[in-house]
C-alpha cells in the first residue's frame, strides 16, 4: 500500500481530487490551506507571494499508483503547470 501525498494550488485541487475518482482512487483526506516555498515560487497567500495550496493524501494499492501517475500528468498539461507529489510507503492498521 502507498500513500499519495499531492501538494495542489488551490485552484487545481478540485481537477486534482476529480483525476484520482477517475482511476478509482476514491477517498482522501485534504489539508486546507497550506504555505510554503519551493522551485515554483512562494506561496504564503499573500500580496508578494499570492496563491495558496492545499495538501491532498490518498492511501492505494501499488497497483494504483501508476494509473494515478498517469493522470495527474495529464491534468499537468492540461493546467500548464506541474503538481508535486510524494509517494510514501503505506500501512494500514
Amino acid at each position: 500500500m502507498k500513500l499519495v501525498v499531492l501538494v495542489v494550488p488551490r485552484e487545481a485541487r478540485d481537477d486534482a481530487e476529480a483525476a484520482l475518482e477517475s482511476v478509482g482512487a476514491i477517498g482522501f483526506t485534504e489539508v486546507p490551506s497550506v504555505y510554503g516555498e519551493g522551485s515554483t515560487g512562494g506561496r504564503f497567500g499573500s500580496r508578494t507571494a499570492p496563491g495558496v495550496s492545499d495538501l491532498v493524501f490518498v492511501a492505494v494499492e501499488d497497483s494504483r499508483v501508476g494509473p494515478i501517475k498517469k493522470a495527474l500528468s495529464s491534468l499537468e498539461v492540461r493546467l500548464g503547470r506541474k503538481l508535486h507529489g510524494f509517494l510514501l510507503p503505506a500501512e494500514e492498521f
